[in-house]
């Protein structure tokens, strides 16, 4: 059996949230970053309260606080870099200016990247929380179940399901390469990882054709056979309107 440890690492522990119906999940995790992508640039403030809710919920699924910011902080490179921009925007106006020290920026550029910079991490958060609380294979069962369409589903099972080999394929290149010795030079180096991806990129290749081959052979017509799944409980249909009604009462405040 292949093992989705890569992906599936927290999935497994026994939460509120973990026990949630993988329906409801998904279907509040897409509401929440819905309305939040939804809040108007003058109502940013609402953004602390969507970021609340998600604090709540990472709490109630005793996710490791140090795994959920490394998740996030892919996003970290990508805030640096606005930051960096609002910087060099002049401000309009005496009244667009914002004195932070010795630094004159300007407010509505200011605002622009708290908004978007807020947005952009509570949405990654949100769907952190829905990868970390739920396997894999339940988000695929759940999405079918909601009528995502054939192709991306079929699209992200497969990559789910070879991620981990990949990796395992990767990590045996690297062993290799040290068994035979150091590479010295920055140049050298850089040759030898750029070969090494040359040499992945093909084996990926001719291993997704032999796999579809396969597939074909035993009678695959684009659907994985799934089991059928039951009726979501009431108490998880509960809670999701919970949720999904606070999101679209938020929404309802920023668009008033």
């Amino acid at each position: 059996m292949l093992a989705h440890d890569l992906l599936d690492r927290w999935a497994h522990l026994d939460s509120p949230v973990h026990r949630l119906d993988a329906r409801v999940k998904l279907v509040c995790a897409v509401t929440i970053a819905a309305t939040v992508l939804a809040v108007p640039l003058a109502r940013t403030w609402l953004l602390l309260c969507h970021a609340a809710i998600l604090a709540a919920i990472a709490a109630l699924s005793r996710l490791p606080p140090g795994w959920i910011a490394r998740r996030t902080a892919v996003l970290a490179p990508f805030l640096v870099l606005g930051a960096v921009a609002v910087g060099f925007v002049a401000p309009a106006g005496e009244t667009d200016a914002m004195h932070l020290g010795a630094l004159v920026l300007s407010r509505a550029a200011a605002t622009v990247y708290v908004s978007a910079g807020g947005k952009c991490l509570l949405a990654l958060l949100a769907a952190t929380l829905l990868t970390g609380a739920t396997t894999s294979a339940d988000l695929l069962r759940a999405a079918q179940s909601l009528h995502v369409p054939r192709t991306l589903t079929a699209l992200t099972g497969f990559a789910v399901t070879y991620l981990q080999v990949l990796g395992e394929e990767a990590a045996r290149m690297i062993t290799a390469r040290r068994s035979r010795g150091h590479v010295r030079g920055l140049r050298r180096n850089v040759g030898v990882g750029a070969s090494m991806i040359a040499t992945l990129m093909v084996r990926t290749v001719e291993r997704a054709e032999h796999i579809g081959l396969a597939m074909v052979a035993r009678g695959y017509r684009g659907r994985m056979p799934t089991l059928s799944q039951g009726a979501v409980p009431a108490t998880h249909l509960a809670v999701g309107a919970l949720l999904i009604a606070l999101s679209a009462a938020l929404l309802w405040v920023g668009m008033a």
